[in-house]
């Protein structure tokens, strides 16, 4: 097994987060305020993990013999799962996001920072 200093040195860490470009336009306006910035991303990413993770439970859940409602039952059983999800995601969602929106915006901070060398001829 390979040790993590060996792979460390080779792994480029803005590589992880490069595509910046593929977040919602939300999280890509320069002028919006961090308090905004940050409960825009926690929505998108915790709604996109409890949605996730309600489809995977109804996934693995069979369904009844004798009582099921049908497509008409499965696709308002997704809506609700979504309704859910998404409230869970604005109440509950900064227990997990808080890490992610924190390297998130370091990565935005580097970009920009680069850009703005760029823009000056600086070289790093």
């Amino acid at each position: 097994m390979t040790s993590l200093s060996a792979i460390q040195p080779s792994m480029n860490q803005t590589s992880l987060l490069s595509n910046v470009s593929g977040a919602p336009a939300e999280l890509n306006q320069p002028g919006q305020d961090a308090s905004e910035l940050k409960e825009k991303f926690q929505e998108f990413v915790a709604g996109t993990f409890y949605q996730q993770m309600f489809k995977a439970m109804r996934s693995a859940q069979g369904k009844p013999a004798y009582f099921h409602g049908g497509q008409a039952e499965e696709m308002f059983q997704s809506q609700l799962d979504q309704q859910i999800s998404t409230d869970m995601a604005k109440n509950e969602g900064g227990s997990f996001s808080d890490a992610l929106f924190s390297s998130f915006s370091r990565q935005l901070n580097a970009s920009s920072l680069d850009s703005i060398d760029a823009a000056a001829g600086i070289t790093p």
